[in-house]
């Protein structure tokens, strides 16, 4: 075939936009700066484990302190998402202060967040495993594992089956010949990304989070065969995601692109981040933090950033090529993953500077409510659209420069507010008390609301509240 044509199978695609000179540079300053990076850590004696820089104490209810790097990634994955899918509903590109700059490039790959979500929760999965290997901690027992990610995803996830279901069940049509009931089943056994009539129906968002759960159900005998083979059990799995989306590729166009986004094809992803925990928890007890290291890990992060916006705009160059951009993740997914790997790395144990660039606040709050800002923020943009919120000056939309800008940040602005609002009202007290602890804790707010009395009339409660502290301020 020529290359721009639609092709038959993803192996038959053919790209007009090759890779850049400097990408193709880029690799080999990376493996450079790791070698000087592992030499310089080598360099100095091992001494008494201290935590990575960054890390964070175990918050309420939890087990294990954090990164705040990583936290600081998760919130650079969900913006990338959102900017993706806002872009595609208003083709607005964000200006830059340069010359004809903008980072429409950015905003075309953001889709690629996705696959840094992937990457991250491996990180945050196997990280207590990785200390346990360390001798730190205990290794986590599966109803600890289990009970923190049901509590973490179902309710939340339930929420908004509910109510996108019932109050805008048209907003993503089920075309399934079961039927609508049938498709909230496979939706809450969390496998609707097998077909492709249920993998975007009721939230379109919502067949990656099927691939998480998944990997879930498997991950306990990943982490059992990593902690005795780390190397060996990475390899392993990034053999078979080759194999599998080389296989995949082979088949008609349309499988293709549902059968790639299945767990198999990600497995990679999640050996990486895997593989991430375990190097930062190693490299912490080789005082990988040392002064000079500090310094070579900085400038491979830095080169690892670069890499990744080249890679971004190699993939925005390639989107009129012909073949989706699907075939582009296909072939690429593995580099990705590891040039994930290098920026989470070098960044942990970087200077301060960077650290607190990547560990911001606005990246924090964003990594905080990334979860239901990731559940919400596309269907709160397909209603804005479908409502017409913000009208426009032109027939359609997004010929109309002004509605763009507004648009965007009118969704932005919406979507924050429901994932803020979900956020600490439903999953934090979750999380902080468990399910029964914080069903006592509503209940008790509920109960401390008034039901009868004037208005402006103290309750019972209030009232024996003031009459304790005057008794107190005259023992004063």
């Amino acid at each position: 075939m020529f290359a721009g044509e639609a092709p038959a199978t993803a192996d038959d695609a053919v790209y007009l936009h090759g890779p850049s000179d400097a990408l193709q540079v880029l690799p080999w300053v990376l493996i450079a700066l790791a070698v000087a990076a592992a030499f310089l850590t080598r360099r100095r004696s091992a001494g008494p484990a201290a935590a990575p820089v960054g890390t964070v104490a175990p918050s309420p209810g939890g087990t294990v302190g954090h990164v705040q790097v990583i936290d600081g990634l998760r919130g650079i994955a969900i913006l990338l998402v959102v900017l993706f899918h806002f872009w595609q509903l208003s083709f607005y590109a964000i200006r830059i202060p340069v010359p004809g700059g903008d980072l429409e490039y950015i905003q075309v790959a953001g889709f690629l967040g996705v696959e840094l979500f992937f990457f991250l929760s491996a990180f945050c999965l196997f990280y207590p495993h990785a200390l346990a290997m360390a001798g730190e901690r205990p290794v986590p027992t599966l109803r600890h594992f289990y009970h923190r990610r049901a509590i973490k995803i179902v309710p939340s996830y339930l929420i908004v089956l509910f109510v996108l279901g019932t109050c805008w069940p048209t907003l993503y049509p089920s075309t399934w010949h079961h039927g609508k009931l049938a498709d909230l089943g496979v939706h809450l056994g969390f496998v609707h990304n097998f077909w492709a009539q249920t993998r975007s129906s009721f939230d379109g968002v919502l067949w990656s989070l099927a691939v998480e759960v998944q990997f879930y159900v498997v991950f306990p005998l990943l982490a059992r065969m990593f902690r005795h083979l780390p190397w060996a059990t990475a390899a392993l799995m990034v053999a078979v995601a080759l194999s599998y989306r080389s296989w995949a590729r082979g088949l008609p166009l349309g499988e293709f692109e549902l059968k790639e986004t299945l767990l198999p094809g990600f497995l990679d992803l999640f050996a990486f981040g895997m593989l991430t925990a375990y190097l930062v928890v190693r490299l912490q007890h080789l005082q990988a933090a040392a002064a000079d290291a500090r310094r070579a890990f900085t400038a491979l992060a830095l080169v690892a950033v670069v890499t990744v916006l080249f890679m971004f705009r190699w993939l925005a160059d390639v989107r009129y090529d012909g073949p989706p951009l699907v075939v582009w993740q296909s072939m690429n997914r593995h580099w990705i993953g590891l040039l994930f790997g290098c920026v989470a790395v070098a960044s942990v144990f970087a200077v301060a500077a960077w650290r607190r660039l990547l560990a911001n606040r606005a990246l924090l709050f964003l990594s905080a409510i990334s979860y239901n800002l990731y559940l919400w923020h596309q269907a709160v943009g397909v209603l804005l659209r479908k409502y017409n919120v913000v009208p426009a000056d032109t027939d359609v939309p997004t010929d109309d420069p002004r509605w763009r800008w507004t648009y965007l940040l009118v969704a932005l602005t919406l979507s924050v507010i429901v994932a803020t609002a979900i956020t600490y009202a439903i999953e934090r007290p979750l999380l902080r008390l468990g399910l029964r602890g914080a069903t006592r804790a509503a209940l008790t707010r509920l109960r401390a609301v008034p039901v009868t009395g004037r208005p402006g009339t103290p309750s019972a409660e209030e009232a024996g509240n003031a009459s304790e502290w005057r008794r107190h301020s005259q023992r004063r």
